[in-house]
């Protein structure tokens, strides 16, 4: 029997018929709009959305540069072990998905504003330097005029936002798919439609960047069933891949079409989880539990491994926690780390049990390698079986202990994004949902907090001098402040978060030796273990603790 997913209002549909979505908060949905004073999400809504008209934004010179950091709170004696969440805040719109820009911003988008009457979504950006007030966020309109509603997503090499298909209305009727392409410039605020659209019409697809630099495409359901009196059609998927070049080319791969691993079957079209693989191909983990390799050149190939993982869920999550190795959750919380990182075979074993069954939860890569899993319900899109209480996984023991617990639950339509001071992001869920989430709330990880009980925050290492672009199989030097020992050095690449999955997220551990305050470094060897955009360079001191990110482009 295959997966059963929620749908708007509570009941089950197969995953022919996943969830009718709705991008309207709902007239019945209960809104919370957060705790901390002056981020109120409705004030926010009325005073930056109601113009409907893009605001001007400005990026200053960015690579390289130190970005802008949360206060690190106190916390209680327990800190050290189990982090800290701040103080929820609003957000004007739910961020059913958001990337991390080269600036230090944060684009946000998934649903519209409160005081639009039209079902186009709004562009949020929230800027950390300034806050969490009224004052950090900005919203956009949509001036593409395509409905971006559960679109595909990547950031490209050069910084621009990639966003691919979406939502569709037919006869006034949503959820059937588009091929729109568009580009979300950070540089220049706009938003812009590409000439050139996709082959496929795609919603709920998959974006991997590439060690070439392409935007490979993958899955994504094409038509929707004639559900709650809609024009009748019979669903149909999107199991060609494609991609988009660095010269905005976009070319099919036929021969690697596959409704096994990216179609119908097992509802592997949902968001499918596929990462660059260090041997040049795209991996791909499926819900049933086979995994695939994908190859892009000509008309692509996709070959099945005789490796199979245990069968999972669209709703559980998957990370890269190092090049070609990806821990993947599955059913009832067990998870399991697969090692394809020096061979074209993959391996699967056990790595430790979640404390319950966390549909829609997501995984965040941290900046020691560790991951961090938050939210997630055991009965769906529910507040019924909800997890406020977070979980850890440390590559060290391949087990998972408890951290803390949040103050909202995040379900689906929920996110978490790793920030470049080592703090998580995580916010939104609803639409549908029991709660339309237009709120935020930061994580800090034990690794901010001293481990003797004050609940004080940790002096941190600090980079003093990091180049702002490297090559691939190139030594560099970074400069401390100081001459402490660093036990680490990682790149970690910047996130791009939707539907519990963090399509380009990894870990790039850094071989390096220390002099002093000088440590000299080697960067990947090749764009197969770490594709070319921008990354941010943590170091590590003696016990753990992460230094605030440098910003390096890579390629």
């Amino acid at each position: 029997m295959g997966v059963v997913l929620a749908a708007c209002g509570g009941s089950s549909v197969s995953p022919n018929q996943l969830s009718e979505e709705d991008h309207d908060l709902g007239r019945a949905t209960p809104v919370d709009t957060g705790d901390a004073s002056g981020t109120d999400a409705a004030t926010l809504s009325t005073t930056l959305g109601a113009a409907g008209r893009a605001q001007a934004l400005t990026a200053g010179a960015v690579v390289g540069a130190v970005p802008a950091t949360s206060p690190v709170p106190d916390g209680p004696p327990d800190a050290g072990e189990m982090g800290v969440f701040g103080r929820s805040f609003g957000w004007p719109i739910i961020p059913i998905h958001t990337v991390l820009l080269p600036d230090g911003r944060v684009l946000s988008y998934g649903n519209q504003l409160p005081t639009r009457p039209v079902p186009l979504l709004n562009y949020a950006l929230w800027d950390p330097a300034a806050g969490t007030g009224t004052s950090a966020m900005q919203v956009l309109a949509n001036t593409t005029e395509t409905d971006i509603f559960c679109a595909g997503q990547a950031l490209l090499p050069a910084g621009d936002v990639l966003i691919v298909g979406g939502d569709r209305a037919v006869d006034g009727v949503r959820n059937y798919a588009n091929n729109d392409v568009n580009r979300f410039s950070p540089a220049t605020g706009a938003l812009q439609r590409e000439p050139l659209s996709m082959g496929f019409r795609r919603w709920y697809a998959t974006v991997v960047m590439s060690a070439q630099g392409d935007a490979v495409v993958l899955g994504g359901r094409d038509d929707r069933d004639g559900l709650e009196g809609g024009p009748e059609s019979t669903p149909t998927f999107s199991p060609t891949p494609e991609l988009r070049g660095p010269d905005g080319l976009w070319r099919s791969l036929p021969g690697a079409t596959s409704d096994q691993a990216l179609g119908s079957i097992g509802s592997h079209w949902y968001y499918p989880r596929a990462w660059q693989l260090p041997e040049g191909r795209i991996g791909v983990l499926t819900v049933n539990g086979p995994m695939y390799a994908l190859s892009t050149a000509g008309d692509g190939a996709i070959e099945r491994m005789p490796a199979e993982l245990p069968t999972g869920s669209a709703r559980l999550p998957s990370v890269m926690v190092a090049p070609g190795r990806v821990l993947s959750v599955r059913n009832d919380g067990a998870s399991w780390l697969v090692d394809w990182s020096t061979k074209a075979r993959p391996t699967v074993a056990r790595s430790g049990n979640l404390s319950g069954h966390r549909l829609y939860a997501n995984a965040t890569a941290l900046a020691d390698g560790s991951v961090w899993v938050n939210g997630g319900s055991s009965s769906g899109n529910s507040l019924a079986g909800a997890f406020y209480a977070s979980e850890l996984w440390q590559a060290q023991t391949g087990q998972w202990r408890p951290t803390a617990a949040a103050a909202k639950p995040r379900l689906y339509h929920s996110i978490s994004m790793l920030m470049p001071d080592g703090s998580v992001l995580t916010g939104g869920g609803g639409a549908p949902g029991p709660v339309a989430q237009l709120n935020a709330e930061v994580y800090f990880p034990p690794y901010l907090y001293r481990k003797d009980g004050s609940g004080l925050a940790a002096e941190r290492p600090v980079v003093r001098e990091a180049p702002a672009a490297l090559g691939w199989s190139q030594q560099f030097d970074v400069r401390m402040r100081g001459e402490g020992a660093v036990s680490a050095v990682n790149l970690v690449r910047f996130g791009a978060v939707t539907h519990a999955f963090g399509n380009d997220q990894r870990v790039v551990p850094l071989s390096f030796t220390q002099s002093g305050s000088k440590l000299r470094l080697h960067s990947p060897a090749a764009a197969a273990l770490a594709p070319p955009g921008f990354y941010m360079l943590f170091v590590m001191d003696a016990s753990g603790v992460p230094s605030v990110a440098r910003v390096v482009r890579l390629g």
